[in-house]
């Protein structure tokens, strides 16, 4: 009996929650804003946008920590930029959002430079990588790669799996924020990716294995005006 292609696969097991979330918030915004118009609910859609528009970017962090809860680190930078922005719009902080910004950047760059740290070896199992304002290549050459987390916030990763090996399956989450993502893998691996674009996406650029039963690498993507390119 012949098994389900990875495409098959996916379109049955229908949406990402993250998505759903999203894409619910987006029509219930649309309804009130319809609702208002009408002058059922008393409402104004530019006081609507204006109070409550850092929602958006809370949403969408939220949505990033479910589909990706192992890259965490970009994901929380976008959750604590809305709950300023959200507190500033409703007065709750009276602060200027650019006289913030540059202590906020410096903390950014500190916890990016403590991320860097860490094993950077080539037979590595799992490859964890983040980066902000810059790039880093990574490459891991173990018979036993079983995946890892990497975030790119207006930066890049390059991962070379191209001379490593997976038992069975691994697993990669990804988060990108204005950055970009290369992952390369061996012929021999069958990819499958998920996630969630925010006016973003990904491309698959490999070629799918002979062999039924070849090794498996699922990438959990969140894209936010980034991207991500898999290819052999």
């Amino acid at each position: 009996m012949s098994q389900p292609s990875p495409q098959s696969a996916r379109s049955q097991a229908g949406r990402p929650l993250p998505q759903v979330f999203l894409g619910a918030l987006l029509v219930a915004a649309g309804v009130l804003a319809l609702l208002g118009q009408a002058g059922v609910v008393d409402v104004s859609l530019g006081q609507l946008v204006r109070t409550w528009w850092p929602l958006a970017v809370i949403a969408v962090g939220l949505a990033a920590l479910l589909t990706v809860p192992r890259a965490w680190a970009g994901p929380s930078v976008v959750v604590g930029l809305g709950v300023l922005l959200q507190l500033i719009t409703l007065d709750l902080l009276d602060l200027d959002l650019w006289e913030v910004l540059w202590p906020v950047v410096i903390i950014l760059v500190g916890l990016s430079l403590l991320t860097r740290v860490g094993s950077r070896g080539a037979d590595d199992q799992t490859v964890n990588a983040a980066v902000m304002w810059w790039g880093t290549q990574r490459r891991s050459t173990s018979q036993d790669f079983r995946g890892g987390s990497l975030s790119a916030v207006m930066g890049g990763v390059d991962l070379d799996l191209r001379h490593a090996g997976i038992v069975e399956t691994a697993e990669l989450s990804i988060f990108t924020l204005w950055g970009g993502v290369e992952v390369k893998v061996p012929p021999t691996w069958r990819v499958v990716i998920g996630g969630l674009p925010v006016l973003a996406g990904w491309e698959d650029k490999t070629a799918p294995p002979a062999d039924p039963d070849a090794p498996v690498l699922t990438i959990h993507v969140t894209a936010i005006m980034g991207g991500l390119e898999v290819r052999n």
